[in-house]
């Protein structure tokens, strides 16, 4: 896409939404939601009408912008989800505006070297979203606060900032006003958490400890990679996430990182002629790479990370263990799926469509899947990283997560994201968020 004077002032406008964030200090927290949600209406009914100039020429046709009504939606959701830290709020609204707005006004005015994995991004739009999101987001985090923020804080914002970038530059076609400031929220968030316990790290206990699970993990790594099991860039990325799994988030939760491997590897390889012979087989006989491993294992990694710094982190830990759960359950799901002959469906409709078809469910691979899901959450249980209601909800999350993934990577649906990689993602993202939800809603009940 050319920076063109219309698409340039789309982007002003964009970028310059953020101002509205300047009120929020002095608005309630009520108006300030009501406010994002009547401007959820004006962008979806009657901006098109009022100023058409902002849209491209396929919105113009349908008279409907998709991007520009997911702004004041996911800022509602902002607010929805940090009610109680509108700081972090703010900050989110500016990796919206700030972030993807300068990425994409990179990407257009300056181009040059694609990403590796994404080629219909660049080096500059990645840049441009870290700097200015950075900036942005630490400019409205600061003034919502009142005070400037602290080094830690700022690198905490920078750390967000980055993990925005990262998600924006996905080959998904997600829009890309959703998941980036989301996501970059709640990286702030967790991080700021765990600012008490950064000093804990460089304890000579914690340091040890490190290095033991760091050669645990090179050693397990090497092992897998002899036996064919993963590719060099999968061990290597299996190894680094590993030692984070085992030394923030303690033996019980790497053993559930391991349940998920085993029987994932095990479900991989299950009836695999089957699978080639209808072209779902996994390429190089299974071996996962570095791309498999993130968008598998890197949201319980985080979590593992988060749960080893603050004071109490069993709700992380419970939030890890769910996306692995759910990892677990949509890899199984597949892989029996596919190899078992059932009644195949697609969601929400149950459509009966063909084995192997994208986003489609079947009855052998989904109870599967639930019995994966249900081994790891009874291994967390044996382990005591999780409670009888915790594993419940676990396995609930996993469904979950799944379900969502079907829905998203539904062949012919508008919204398909035809991305494997970014789908593994959302899933895990999604069961780690709902892990926690789940579990206050079973307590309640009990």
């Amino acid at each position: 896409m050319t920076l063109t004077r219309s698409e340039a002032a789309r982007k002003a406008l964009h970028i310059g939404m953020a101002l509205f964030a300047l009120l929020l200090p002095s608005l309630s927290w009520g108006a300030a939601l009501a406010a994002a949600g009547f401007t959820v209406l004006f962008n979806a009914f009657l901006l098109p009408r009022v100023t058409p100039y902002f849209l491209r020429k396929e919105e113009g046709d349908r008279g409907f912008s998709v991007g520009i009504t997911l702004y004041p939606l996911v800022v509602f959701a902002l607010l929805l989800l940090f009610r109680r830290n509108l700081p972090v709020a703010a900050a989110g609204w500016g990796y919206l505006a700030f972030g993807d707005g300068f990425a994409s006004l990179a990407g257009m005015a300056i181009g040059g070297r694609r990403l590796p994995w994404n080629s219909g991004k660049t080096f500059s739009g990645f840049l441009g979203y870290v700097v200015f999101g950075f900036f942005g987001a630490s400019c409205l985090y600061g003034f919502v606060s009142s005070r400037v923020p602290s080094s830690s804080e700022l690198i905490c914002l920078f750390a967000a900032a980055f993990a925005g970038a990262a998600i924006e530059s996905l080959p998904s076609e997600l829009d890309d006003n959703v998941l980036p400031p989301l996501v970059g929220a709640a990286v702030l968030a967790c991080l700021l958490f765990t600012r008490a316990g950064w000093s804990d790290v460089l304890e000579p206990g914690a340091l040890r400890g490190g290095l033991v699970a760091l050669g645990i993990n090179v050693a397990v790594s090497t092992t897998a990679l002899a036996l064919r099991l993963v590719r060099p860039s999968g061990a290597l990325l299996g190894a680094l996430l590993g030692t984070v799994v085992l030394a923030f988030g303690g033996a019980p939760l790497y053993l559930s990182l391991w349940v998920f491997f085993g029987v994932g590897t095990l479900a991989t390889r299950f009836h695999r002629a089957r699978k080639e012979a209808i072209g779902k087989a996994e390429e190089e006989s299974g071996r996962r790479g570095a791309a498999n491993v993130l968008a598998n294992v890197s949201v319980a990694a985080f979590c593992a990370l988060v749960a080893g710094l603050v004071p109490s982190g069993d709700v992380f830990r419970l939030a890890a263990a769910a996306a692995l759960a759910t990892a677990l359950m949509d890899t199984v799901g597949t892989e029996v799926g596919q190899a078992i002959a059932s009644p195949t469906a697609l969601l929400p409709d149950l459509r009966r469509v063909s084995p192997g078809t994208d986003g489609a469910v079947s009855v052998a691979g989904t109870l599967a899947g639930l019995a994966a899901a249900a081994v790891l959450a009874a291994a967390g249980l044996a382990t005591t990283l999780l409670t009888a209601l915790g594993a419940v909800a676990v396995v609930l999350a996993a469904c979950l997560g799944t379900v969502l993934e079907s829905l998203l990577g539904r062949a012919g649906a508008p919204w398909r994201v035809s991305n494997g990689h970014v789908l593994n993602f959302v899933n895990t993202l999604a069961g780690a968020v709902a892990a926690p939800a789940l579990l206050r809603a079973l307590g309640s009940l009990s």
